[in-house]
């Protein structure tokens, strides 16, 4: 894992894993307080050898009144250390439940965006050995397996966000040393004393379980083995699902029910969700028991179809198809700029301007019962046969309501090729491969 737990910290070590070009610009998420204002140092610090574009970014959740003034004192703080820095304002409602949840979720969505915008290549945040420890002890109150009791992973890419946790294998001593060693201020933020937060209880039993041999340090130590056991784990099971399934580039897959299902409990879960998620465009995994329930109802040899997850699964010629489901699949969203977008969480489109004059209602959607008709009358028995239920859910491109293209099927409208590329990328958002599945080969014919 990298990091370091030495005082002598230098960003430069503790990225060196992540495989980062001095080119690459790259955010560094700054609450104010000691752990994120200590990262910043060091990525300033960083900088300023390397010559590489960083960005300082605050999120003002509106959840306090003091949190704008802190978030401009951080804004004079970064300026001090030669950093840019911006404001990021959140104007929705307030959360009322699960407060510290829903606050994360909305810094990550706003930085996610942010990132985007301005070409970042990735997010360094600061968590730390503590807040491993604290994660660990917190899913292990929840009964977590493998998976959560890996704790945080190091690199982590969440909706297209690469998100780098440089600090996990450093104490927060050590960077209270670091900030001392600066003379660098912070802020200290009254909520990570509020004990109605479980983090903060689960804090104030660190000396306690401390005392039993239970330290940061070795929490965070079980955390790492079991993130190499989960590792090997999803190896298993994506080696599995392409052996025993088949994705199609239209975005459902044929799975060998008898194969799919001849192997240990763990590897059909992990498999099972992985494949659901592949086919969804989910970007989390459906609850274990659910999951469970399925895996077991496919071991039935009388095994007659059902959904889990935004998924359908129906028998066909001794084979399961996962299908998307109609109901589920995503909406029409606008194709007005050139910039590939990512369509029902599974299939990323690439476009270009019309070279036509232009037409400013292009937009991508499901095919649906009409456009499926059209496409068969047009072109006849396929090339290679797509369920119906399957070809219902299929991206098409549409000017107003007239449907343009199909570009999976390599259908246009007028007759030429298809002016827009979509690849199906859900096993790759689900882990199961590195790239498009058009680049892979794998599992039953």
């Amino acid at each position: 894992m990298p990091g370091a737990t030495s005082p002598e910290l230098v960003l430069d070590d503790l990225i060196k894993p992540f495989d980062l070009s001095p080119d690459d610009a790259l955010a560094v998420a700054v609450s104010g307080g000691p752990d994120s204002m200590a990262l910043l140092v060091l990525a300033a610090d960083e900088a300023r050898r390397s010559g590489r574009p960083l960005h300082a970014v605050t999120v003002d959740h509106g959840l306090r009144e003091e949190a704008r003034s802190e978030a401009l004192l951080v804004g004079e703080w970064a300026q001090a250390l030669g950093v840019a820095h911006t404001i990021l304002t959140h104007t929705g409602a307030r959360p009322t439940v699960s407060i510290q949840a829903a606050a994360r979720d909305i810094r990550y969505d706003l930085m996610g965006k942010w990132c985007e915008e301005h070409d970042i290549a990735a997010l360094l945040v600061a968590h730390t050995q503590d807040d491993q420890a604290e994660t660990v002890l917190l899913r292990l109150a929840r009964g977590s397996g493998v998976d959560g009791l890996s704790g945080m992973a190091p690199d982590v890419t969440r909706d297209g966000l690469r998100i780098l946790r440089p600090l996990l294998a450093t104490s927060r001593q050590d960077l209270l040393k670091l900030l001392g060693d600066h003379q660098q201020a912070y802020v200290a933020d009254p909520s990570n004393e509020d004990r109605k937060h479980a983090r903060v209880r689960m804090r104030a039993l660190r000396p306690l379980l401390e005392a039993e041999g239970l330290t940061a340090q070795r929490l965070a130590e079980t955390a790492d083995r079991l993130a190499t056991a989960r590792e090997a784990l999803a190896g298993w099971a994506n080696a599995h699902i392409l052996a025993s399934a088949r994705f199609d580039a239209c975005g459902w897959a044929r799975i060998d029910r008898a194969r799919f299902v001849d192997v240990p409990m763990e590897i059909g879960l992990r498999s099972l969700s992985r494949l659901v998620m592949a086919v969804s465009g989910a970007p989390y995994p459906s609850r274990l028991h659910h999951t469970r329930a399925l895996l077991e109802r496919l071991k039935q040899t009388d095994f007659a179809g059902a959904t889990l997850g935004g998924v359908r699964f129906v028998v066909q010629d001794g084979n399961v198809l996962a299908l998307r489901e109609k109901r589920a699949v995503a909406g029409s969203v606008s194709l007005g700029g050139i910039k590939p977008l990512v369509w029902d969480g599974r299939f990323e489109v690439s476009t270009r301007p019309f070279q036509d004059g232009g037409r400013g209602d292009v937009s991508i959607g499901p095919l649906g019962t009409q456009g499926a008709r059209q496409v068969r009358d047009e072109l006849g028995p396929l090339a290679t046969p797509v369920p119906q239920a399957a070809l219902v859910c299929v991206p098409a491109v549409y000017c107003g309501t007239s449907l343009l293209e199909v570009p999976t099927l390599g259908f246009a409208a007028d007759g030429t090729t298809p002016r827009h590329h979509v690849a199906f990328l859900g096993p790759m958002r689900a882990g199961i491969v590195s790239g498009p599945i058009s680049d892979f080969v794998g599992g039953p014919t």
